[in-house]
């Protein structure tokens, strides 16, 4: 078919210390996103996670339990469409990015609240929306 969309599978981690969740800013970008990255074929969604989390900020992957998938236009890739399946995950380890990754930041509630930093959209307008609703977060 013509007219349909290539979809990117990204596996993600939502990982949640001191009531802050754990955000990363890639080099080359403005807006912050969850550690993870595209499933590759033959993988489980696990490993994906595990070894992004290894890849972006070397740490352990310890748990991970399915929270939402979120389905939408690929923000980057405008012709594109992403579907996000995020993942409550727990690690161990301390964060060290890697050279794709320029920084990272512990969000707080009043920060998302205050609009500190700009994120991906999804974020804003569903993802932690969800986590708020479903008392995991704030």
């Amino acid at each position: 078919m013509e007219n349909e969309q290539k979809v990117t599978i990204r596996v993600a981690g939502i990982i949640i210390e001191d009531n802050k969740i754990l955000f990363l800013l890639g080099k080359g970008y403005k807006e912050l996103w969850t550690p993870g990255g595209k499933l590759e074929e033959g993988e489980t969604n696990e490993e994906c996670l595990k070894r992004e989390l290894k890849e972006e900020i070397g740490v352990d992957l310890v748990e991970a339990k399915f929270f939402k998938e979120y389905d939408g236009p690929s923000f980057y890739r405008h012709s594109e469409r992403t579907k996000n399946i995020m993942y409550l995950a727990k690690i161990s380890g301390d964060i060290k990015p890697d050279m794709e990754i320029e920084s990272f930041v512990w969000l707080s509630g009043e920060d998302f609240i205050n609009k500190k930093y700009p994120m991906i959209p999804i974020y804003e307008s569903d993802i932690i929306p969800d986590l708020i609703k479903e008392k995991i977060w704030n």
